[in-house]
């Protein structure tokens, strides 16, 4: 009886010395890389609604009924960053025909951890969120940089609601009334950006589950008449150059969520019941096992207390 005690708080000290250092292991190393954004990164949200561009042609509005992809994939990652390639590709929704004159293309630098972009690297200087962290805050707002557009715009928390079973928190995101200003570029003029975007967030993950935006472009342009050029110099005209209204589809609203929902409940048990489950087993084992390695038979301790002649043992001389 006696080693099989032995033996027994041996394992134990050995499981428990194991649960502990992995406890230590999953905390500060395993799970704060889990928590990061993959290095590998693959991912795509499609949207659907109407572009308008303005035909310089006929000088007059084109409108599209369009599904765009916003497609993301890392090309190189570090231990703290990641870059991204942003590609926007639209098609015309009745014909499936590729309008790439609307594509574009973006090369981003974002801190794994913060999800936030590194200033001084990528395509161009960023600075704010690149998407919403992990664990957002109710009443908070953080600043937004959304691709196409100069600078970063304060995404303002509005409340919390269910969608779709998921408790998410409702952001709004809006422009000044003035616009932000688009530098002109070699072949662009300089440009106003107008924009309001509503985000439904998962806030464990931080996860966008829900979105839907009107984006507009202004600029100046010369407008000739129709005895140019024997008129004066054209006249510069504020033109909608582009406009948009895209919401995410249904089949990108339904993997989000999906996807959400699992982060919901495995987060908080990777972050915190999971730890607390394996260091509290890992101690109780680390008591458990002296206990019994010092532990002493039942038998031979109440035959320590009756007398050899009771019990017709006979020490040896």
């Amino acid at each position: 009886m006696r080693g099989r005690h032995k033996k027994t708080g041996k394992v134990l000290l050995a499981l428990g010395a194991v649960l502990v250092i992995f406890g230590v292991v999953w905390v500060t190393v395993i799970f704060p890389e889990i928590n990061k954004i993959p290095g590998d990164l693959v991912f795509s949200t499609d949207q659907q609604g109407t572009v308008t561009v303005f035909d310089s042609d006929s000088m007059q509005p084109v409108t599209y009924d369009v599904i765009g992809t916003r497609a993301y994939e890392a090309v190189r990652s570090t231990s703290s960053t990641v870059y991204l390639t942003e590609t926007c590709t639209f098609v015309d929704a009745d014909t499936g025909e590729p309008l790439t004159f609307l594509d574009s293309s973006y090369l981003l630098a974002i801190d794994r951890a913060e999800r936030v972009n590194v200033p001084g690297c990528g395509d161009m200087d960023r600075e704010g969120y690149f998407s919403f962290p992990r664990g957002v805050e109710p009443g908070r707002d953080y600043p937004l940089w959304i691709t196409g557009n100069p600078a970063p715009v304060d995404a303002t928390y509005i409340g919390e609601e269910q969608f779709r079973g998921l408790p998410v928190y409702v952001y709004e995101l809006e422009t000044p009334e003035e616009g932000l200003t688009v530098p002109a570029g070699l072949d662009t003029p300089e440009m106003q950006v107008h924009q309001y975007i509503k985000q439904f967030v998962e806030p464990v993950s931080g996860l966008t589950v829900y979105m839907e935006s009107t984006t507009s472009r202004t600029a100046r342009i010369p407008v000739l008449d129709d005895l140019f050029p024997n008129t004066v110099d054209p006249v510069l005209t504020e033109v909608t150059v582009y406009e948009d209204s895209l919401v995410f589809t249904d089949e990108t609203v339904d993997r989000l969520v999906h996807d959400a929902s699992f982060y919901h409940w495995a987060l908080p048990w990777g972050s915190t019941h999971l730890p607390r489950l394996v260091f509290g087993l890992g101690i109780v084992m680390l008591i458990a096992g002296p206990v019994l390695l010092t532990r002493r038979p039942r038998e031979a301790a109440v035959l320590e207390g009756i007398p050899s002649e009771a019990t017709g043992l006979y020490s040896k001389p």
